[in-house]
């Protein structure tokens, strides 16, 4: 561990698999049922408990949300020998044949312009572990969800970056709703503001990196999950993510 920084993840024994939140309040839903669960770390938004899951060592972190402190949360991991990160999270669909409650694994996220700049150029992709995409989303489909993959967007706002209109009295600043037409005219299926941090952090560190997103949100419909079946459906994906993957 570096001693060149402030560290917010101390250093503790990860699991074979790691998955990432955005929810401090998600980690305890997920991992409730786990073997031998222990907690090695509550500060700020950083959530870390460690335990068993069907004979295996696992670990779930929650990050926060948006790219500030998920760069922290993934780099601390890294720092502390995650061996895979799998983000469980959220997002929006941009897609009229994708509803709330389905689920999303992204092969690739585009970025927003001079995300995470100082690691990598705007050339360079953001892009999931195809090996790992492949495992998740068949496992997805086996397990009974609705399951799609493409390529989304991680924006590092959630209202002008991803064209919702603030509703602020006074203001004559309007968000341009082309732009999102723009992106699901070129394939973009969702909207959410981590992935892309994940994707390029575990491709630029080598370590395999995936994301398993449930729907909370149709654009096209403006309907949403209701938030008891929202939970159940985030804690049954996250345990179909490592069914999946330590089969």
């Amino acid at each position: 561990m570096s001693s060149e920084h402030l560290t917010h993840i101390q250093k503790g024994d990860l699991g074979e698999v790691t998955l990432i939140v955005g929810d401090p309040a998600r980690v305890d839903l997920i991992s409730e049922d786990w073997d031998k669960r222990r907690k090695l770390e509550d500060s700020r938004e950083f959530v870390l408990v460690v335990g068993e899951f069907k004979g295996h060592q696992v670990s779930i972190c929650s990050t926060g949300m948006g790219v500030g402190s998920t760069e922290i949360c993934i780099i601390e991991l890294l720092e502390n020998d995650a061996k895979m990160i799998v983000r469980c999270g959220g997002c929006g669909s941009w897609d009229e044949n994708i509803h709330p409650g389905d689920i999303i694994v992204n092969r690739a996220m585009v970025r927003t312009k001079g995300l995470l700049g100082e690691y990598v150029p705007d050339e360079y992709p953001a892009v999931a572990d195809p090996l790992l995409v492949d495992k998740i989303y068949h496992g997805a489909v086996a397990g009974g969800f609705k399951t799609f993959t493409g390529i989304g967007l991680t924006t590092e706002t959630y209202f002008f970056g991803q064209y919702r209109q603030p509703e602020i009295s006074g203001s004559s600043l309007k968000v341009d709703g082309t732009k999102m037409d723009y992106w699901k005219s070129r394939g973009v299926i969702n909207a959410e503001m981590e992935s892309a941090v994940l994707f390029l952090l575990g491709s630029i560190y080598r370590v395999p990196v995936a994301n398993c997103l449930v729907v909370h949100l149709s654009r096209d419909t403006y309907t949403w999950e209701e938030p008891a079946d929202y939970n159940r459906i985030h804690k049954a994906s996250a345990e179909t993510v490592l069914k999946s993957i330590l089969a």
